[in-house]
């Protein structure tokens, strides 16, 4: 009991700015009016604390102004590229009736287990705002292997809400992390759902995989003048070498890769003189250090690689989403480098309808208040306004 009162007393000493901002900007609000903007002023600071910072409070405020959701696993039936195939979900479905917007989480490499507390707290206080929230499970990415197939994944998810009488048809939105959050973004633009995405929201995600993939090999990060050493998370390397490996045709070289990137055996001469061509232009991808050799190894892989990973890259289809965008990434992000945020807003940047924050909040995808007080201030109210923008488009 005294070391979660330590716990708290730590925690208050550090946020207090963070909370002292939540509670003029809640309040203010409902002082001044209790129109529609002033109530969803108010429940964007009650659930900013709760469902995005997650913050260790001894009491959850959302009780206050809702009820708990509905949860239920359902397993989803679907056509992809590759024949017929299921996915297993949860679902949360408000309390209140009527129709609701409905949104599909997008997990990353690998997704969080569906019954991970952090993930629950934000699926319930989603169903919560009043939004249906369907929260898929990948065998795929949870192996690490990031494929096309994610797409007609997603976008057979989000038919799966159109299709619930809780949810209207035409306000469907996204919410993806990391991996999840490009992946959202290539789903948006996929013309089975286009017309009926009313919003993505895309928290650490990637622009370009190709160059993504060279920036954790080569460790490190060029774009746009920007030339500068990066360490990346040894998991990012771990995905990297497995997207590698997998495009790699032939048993010998896969077994060998394996060894050396994935389980991190030495490797010999001998085994490196035995590799194929294709084989030996992934070992030369992954251990390149060297940014100005990039494109020409990215040359010798095989073209369907490429196209694929291009396919699977916001890069090649962001001009064909019509959602309202919500784009956030961590400036010190150690598992996809910060340019590609920097790439995604030169190029959307300017659409009335795209917000992008590049913050130093998260580390990645999760919060992290052991900052400087200033930075939590500032950075949780940008959240705060962001999340008021996104309520009013779930209630639009």
């Amino acid at each position: 009991m005294h070391a979660i009162s330590r716990r708290l007393r730590r925690f208050l000493v550090r946020t207090w700015p963070l909370l002292a901002a939540l509670a003029v900007l809640g309040g203010l609000p409902a002082l001044i009016s209790l129109n529609r903007h002033g109530r969803v002023a108010v429940d964007a600071a009650i659930y900013l604390p709760d469902m995005v910072l997650q913050v260790p409070l001894p009491f959850r405020t959302v009780d206050l102004i809702s009820s708990a959701p509905r949860r239920e696993r359902v397993t989803i039936s679907y056509v992809s590229r590759n024949g017929p195939r299921t996915i297993d979900a949860d679902l949360y479905i408000p309390a209140q009736g009527g129709q609701h917007e409905g949104v599909v989480f997008s997990m990353g490499a690998p997704p969080l287990s569906l019954d991970d507390p952090r993930l629950v707290r934000i699926a319930e206080d989603a169903a919560r705002s009043g939004v249906v929230m369907l929260v898929p499970f990948s065998d795929r990415l949870n192996a690490n292997r990031i494929e096309p197939e994610e797409i007609d994944a997603l976008v057979a998810e989000a038919q799966y809400l159109q299709g619930l009488p809780e949810v209207n048809p035409k306000r469907i939105g996204f919410f993806g992390a990391s991996v999840g959050g490009s992946l959202a973004l290539v789903a948006a633009a996929d013309p089975r759902i286009r017309d009926d995405i009313a919003q993505v929201v895309s928290v650490g995600g990637y622009f370009d995989a190709l160059q993504t993939f060279a920036a954790i090999a080569t460790h490190r990060i060029v774009y746009d003048g920007i030339n500068q050493a990066w360490t990346p998370n040894p998991h990012a390397e771990d995905v990297v070498a497995q997207q590698m490996i997998d495009i790699v045709d032939n048993a010998h070289d896969r077994d060998l890769l394996t060894q050396w990137f994935i389980n991190g055996d030495p490797r010999t001469p001998a085994q490196l003189a035995t590799l194929s061509p294709v084989g030996q232009t992934s070992y030369d991808f992954l251990t390149n250090r060297n940014p100005a050799q990039v494109q020409a190894i990215i040359d010798r892989l095989p073209a369907g690689a490429v196209r694929e990973l291009n396919y699977l890259s916001p890069r090649t289809s962001i001009a064909n989403v019509k959602a309202e965008l919500f784009i956030i990434a961590d400036r010190g992000d150690p598992y996809i480098p910060y340019a590609q945020t920097l790439e995604l807003r030169s190029v959307v940047g300017g659409r009335k309808n795209v917000h992008v924050d590049l913050l130093q909040l998260f580390q990645h995808v999760q919060p992290n208040l052991d900052q400087r007080p200033e930075i939590i201030a500032v950075d949780s109210t940008r959240l705060l306004f962001r999340l008021y923008q996104l309520l009013l488009t779930w209630h639009g």
